[in-house]
């Protein structure tokens, strides 16, 4: 009896070393001691395209009027056509003429403008086009 004892024991000993082996240990480590909060996430780079070309601007670009002025909204950020390219700006001011609208009076601070041999009048960003002595229309130049 004593004999089964000792080899019952002997392999007890030798079961227990292999479980306590560091090489097995350290799985069970590195999946259950570890909080999640220390693993590295990878943060997604974002790349933003300070200018466009016109016929490249992608198709998800929508095309907007403010003010008389055209941007081209971009996954979230305002480009403004300046020239041959659209280039990065700040949201465009909020809108206080829209296209077409009737005004009886100009707003303080407009300035006289001609382009291609028609009279504009401009106050910050909106167009106006003389339509009788007393009527202005809003205009894209």
């Amino acid at each position: 009896m004593n004999k089964k004892f000792s080899q019952k024991a002997l392999l007890l000993i030798l079961f227990l070393s292999v479980l306590s082996s560091p090489t097995f240990a350290e799985t069970w480590h590195k999946h259950f001691d570890k909080p999640w909060k220390k693993h590295k996430h990878h943060k997604k780079e974002v790349h933003i395209v300070h200018h466009y070309e016109p016929h490249r601007l992608p198709d998800s670009a929508v095309m907007l009027a403010i003010a008389g002025v055209t941007y081209a909204l971009i996954e979230g950020h305002y480009y403004k056509k300046d020239k041959h390219k659209y280039i990065i700006v700040e949201k465009p001011p909020n809108r206080r003429y829209r296209l077409g609208q009737m005004v009886k009076k100009l707003p303080e601070g407009a300035t006289a403008v001609n382009k291609r041999g028609q009279q504009y009048f401009v106050s910050r960003g909106n167009w106006f086009l003389a339509v009788s002595n007393s009527k202005y229309v809003v205009v894209e130049p």
